[in-house]
């Protein structure tokens, strides 16, 4: 049983990662998700600049998640061996460079080889960060630290998109679009550099929190998780026998969907303004900070309320319902007006943003914090990522520039995901009431 003043240690420790641990990796998603999408508006030139078609950048845009998938596991091993620290500064280190030397494509075959390796390169990030917050974060605290976490993509995207209108205006030497990959991929580089000499590795290397504090973290932790065994001692295929279980796999199915539906919309969403209403690069990134504002206070909305009721199965399923009708409503809402087609992305954003945080929360409580299993279910999920900026770009390219069919697809794989949601979560009142505080 739980003491009060355990509660209370573990609640201030916390608010203190929240603080100060929690902005670095925050701005490692926001950049992370900057650099892998802003071929969205590059796009916009590079694409009659290097005679790439709608099919080949699509292709291309989704074998970024190859690279990805390809390293989930392996990098999450390799977590283990060199630290959460180090092995975060060498993955920033490394995919900055990448993306830097996205300036320098010259035709549809480096564009391929450019974007597989920088998937390679960022393949370990969402795993690693994922393991991190479960070895730091009781259950009980996850909810919001996740729905936090997962705002860095609306925001990226809130000032990804008029940033990329004013670097595409730049003429220096090179076209804009080099000019954004560029100065869009150094930040990263930078920030590398801060996550090697600041993130604490685990509580006890935390000097900001005090020993009741890490008390409190410790007890609620082992009150509400499943024990493990320190990393080191731990053989690579630990955890892994969670895989067995159905339930899981209908999660996967959800993360799936949820990874098609955000990176098609995010890669193609451009390139579908521009053809409907003709509008410039900073324009349809003014634009598009509306849809993404929404989602912001949209997520923040869903994971509060999840953590204070407990509940993450209903969240979830609502979350993925109001996609589906988004999905639906974006053809009809193309036909009738600019402002109503904003709104409709405005919805369907706030699904790709909102499901994040309970179907983490969801994927961390089965799983606990073992880096191998959270780094598969990574590569599971990034598969979508592939699959649906290909099909988008396949479909657009068949039809003339057509996506109303992609748009009904997810429709579908969200309404589905919705009732997968229902089955397949778990929320842990039972769990909670059993960790309930004493009196000391």
């Amino acid at each position: 049983m739980l003491r009060n003043e355990d509660i209370a240690g573990a609640t201030q420790a916390v608010a203190l990662f929240r603080n100060r641990v929690l902005p670095l990796l925050f701005a490692g998603y926001l950049l992370n998700f900057l650099d892998r999408t802003n071929i969205s508006y590059a796009q916009l030139q590079m694409g009659a600049d290097l005679d790439i078609s709608l099919a080949a950048y699509g292709l291309g845009a989704g074998l970024f998640f190859f690279g990805y998938a390809s390293v989930c596991v392996p990098a999450n091993l390799a977590l283990q061996r060199f630290g959460v620290r180090r092995w975060l500064a060498f993955m920033f280190l490394a995919w900055g460079l990448v993306s830097c030397l996205m300036a320098a494509l010259q035709g549809v075959k480096s564009f391929y080889v450019l974007r597989f390796l920088l998937g390679v390169a960022e393949g370990g990030f969402i795993p690693a960060v994922n393991f991190y917050l479960a070895s730091w974060i009781p259950p009980r605290f996850r909810s919001r630290i996740n729905a936090v976490f997962i705002m860095a993509l609306p925001l990226a995207m809130i000032f990804g998109g008029p940033l990329a209108g004013v670097l595409l205006k730049i003429d220096l030497g090179m076209q804009g679009w080099r000019w954004l990959f560029l100065l869009e991929g150094l930040p990263t580089v930078l920030l590398g550099l801060l996550i090697l000499r600041l993130l604490p590795a685990s509580p006890e290397e935390a000097h900001w929190l005090s020993d009741a504090q890490r008390r409190g973290l410790r007890a609620v932790m082992e009150a509400e998780a499943a024990p493990r065994q320190p990393a080191g001692s731990l053989p690579w295929t630990h955890g892994f026998a969670v895989f067995r279980q159905p339930l899981l796999w209908g999660l996967l199915l959800i993360l799936l969907s949820a990874y098609a539906a955000t990176f098609a919309l995010a890669y193609f969403l451009p390139t579908i303004l521009k053809n409907l209403y003709g509008i410039t690069p900073l324009e349809i990134g003014a634009l598009l900070m509306i849809p993404n504002v929404v989602a912001l206070a949209f997520s923040y909305v869903v994971g509060h309320s999840s953590e204070r009721s407990g509940d993450i199965r209903w969240h979830l399923a609502v979350v993925c319902l109001i996609g589906s009708g988004g999905f639906l409503l974006l053809p009809v809402a193309a036909t009738v007006s600019l402002a109503l087609f904003l709104a409709a992305v405005s919805i369907i954003t706030g699904y790709t943003i909102a499901y994040y945080g309970p179907l983490n929360t969801a994927l961390q409580n089965r799983i606990g914090a073992h880096a191998g299993p959270l780094a598969l279910v990574t590569t599971i999920g990034s598969l979508g990522g592939f699959f649906g900026p290909t099909l988008t770009g396949w479909v657009m390219q068949a039809t003339g520039g057509q996506w109303t069919l992609a748009a009904r697809i997810f429709a579908l794989t969200t309404l589905a995901s919705a009732a997968l949601a229902i089955v397949c979560v778990r929320n842990l009142g039972g769990a909670r009431r059993a960790a309930a505080p004493s009196r000391a």
